[in-house]
């Protein structure tokens, strides 16, 4: 009896230690999500896919979204962040910020998703990477298609790619959400995104040039420009007369009439792919320059 009891007790002392093992092991801080499981879709006609989903994985599982952080960003399960792929929604602070995220809570706050996973699994802050389905709903395409964010690369995450740059067409077409355009003319944008030798050693090789082809001056108080990421300049009290441009420099300087300096530490402009946004001091769009 006496060593029955001892195996008994030997063996509970395994299984605990495998189940602290098994914990300490996922080191990101989430070793309590529910299992992703995936399948290869079959259907080519699959719900949400919006076309072939030939080979294409799928994540079986369904989860509850609990809360909504912004128009990209959304909280699964009460503590489980997920960022979607291939969008980019306004930041806190930035025009349509509110919108964006009012509209995602409508779409799909204390909804059941499903989550489908791409070629990454997490991003550098340790969020889940998913597109996001309800039902026929392809989440992240409908985002974009109205204007709520814009259709952004993250490689490699890029399956989807194709198919929200229709849907950015549309929004720009039509002048949804953030693609709506101020009623200003004459507004020309050029920009030197990729200046020979290493971006970094010459931050002021980089630069926008705005010019005024229309009649009358501009102010240019309160506008701004801002890329596809996160960098934004806001404009002081600058006058753009007709016939005349102004240029915007990366790098640091003391500004002068028709040279302004960002006084970024490190280069802005992507040398592949990016889009540069001028917006009014209502955050409307005026005009922008896409490469």
């Amino acid at each position: 009896m006496i060593i029955f009891i001892f195996l008994v007790l030997f063996l509970l002392f395994l299984n605990s230690c495998s189940l602290i093992l098994g914990i300490i092991k996922d080191s990101s801080g989430y070793a309590d999500l529910p299992s992703t499981q995936t399948t290869r879709a079959e259907n080519n006609n699959a719900p949400g896919c919006y076309g072939s989903a030939d080979n294409r994985e799928v994540e079986e599982n369904t989860f509850y979204v609990t809360k909504i952080i912004d128009g990209d960003t959304l909280i699964i399960n009460s503590n489980h962040p997920v960022r979607m792929i291939g969008i980019n929604a306004p930041e806190k602070g930035m025009y349509f910020y509110e919108e964006a995220k009012q509209n995602l809570e409508i779409l799909i706050l204390n909804r059941e998703v499903r989550l489908e996973s791409d070629i990454s699994d997490r991003d550098k802050y340790g969020r889940l990477l998913r597109y996001i389905f309800d039902g026929d709903y392809f989440i992240n395409y409908e985002m974009v298609k109205f204007g709520f964010a814009n259709a952004y690369d993250y490689k490699p995450d890029i399956r989807y790619s194709d198919l929200l740059k229709e849907a950015e067409e549309y929004a720009k077409k039509n002048e949804k959400g953030i693609w709506k355009r101020a009623d200003i003319k004459g507004i020309e944008i050029s920009i030197n995104y990729n200046p020979q030798g290493n971006d970094k050693d010459f931050l002021n090789g980089e630069w926008v040039e705005i010019i005024n082809k229309g009649k009358s001056s501009i102010n240019l108080k309160g506008w701004s420009i801002k890329d596809m990421g996160t960098n934004i300049y806001i404009f002081d009290n600058v006058v753009l007369h007709p016939e005349s441009s102004i240029f915007i420099f990366t790098g640091s300087g003391i500004d002068e009439p028709g040279k302004l300096y960002w006084n970024a530490d490190r280069p802005v402009w992507n040398n592949d792919h990016d889009t540069l946004y001028l917006r009014n001091s209502s955050g409307i769009l005026v005009e922008y320059f896409s490469y």
